[in-house]
């Protein structure tokens, strides 16, 4: 159960590490309904839409690297047998603020450039 939990913690990391990547270097062309970064400012414009793709897919690519890392360092430091429910709780909680916090300097980006 506790190398569940250490999986677990990682599954953002692996997500944005996967995702990013995919969108940095194969943005879609035209608006998905299920795949991409779908805001009111990135869906005003295709050009808008596909730096707003390639911006996050950096961002991700990023964060995800240094989350993983410091997961890892978690995980190292407490040892798997102390990894406990609430440790991956907290670790995921984090994660997820943090690939929220992703979109803040995309829609900055898309307001600068885009208006």
């Amino acid at each position: 159960m506790i190398y569940v939990m250490v999986l677990v913690s990682f599954l953002i990391p692996a997500l944005m590490l996967l995702f990013g990547p995919v969108l940095w270097k194969c943005p879609a062309r035209e608006v998905d309904r299920w795949y991409g970064y779908r805001t009111k400012r990135a869906l005003k414009s295709p050009e808008a839409y596909v730096f707003a793709q390639v911006k996050l897919g950096r961002i991700w690519t990023v964060a995800g690297a240094v989350l993983a890392g410091l997961t890892l360092a978690a995980v190292l430091v407490l040892g798997a047998a102390y990894f406990s429910e609430k440790v991956s709780l907290a670790a995921l909680g984090i994660q997820l603020g943090v690939m929220l916090l992703c979109m803040v300097p995309v829609e900055r980006a898309l307001k600068k450039k885009f208006g």
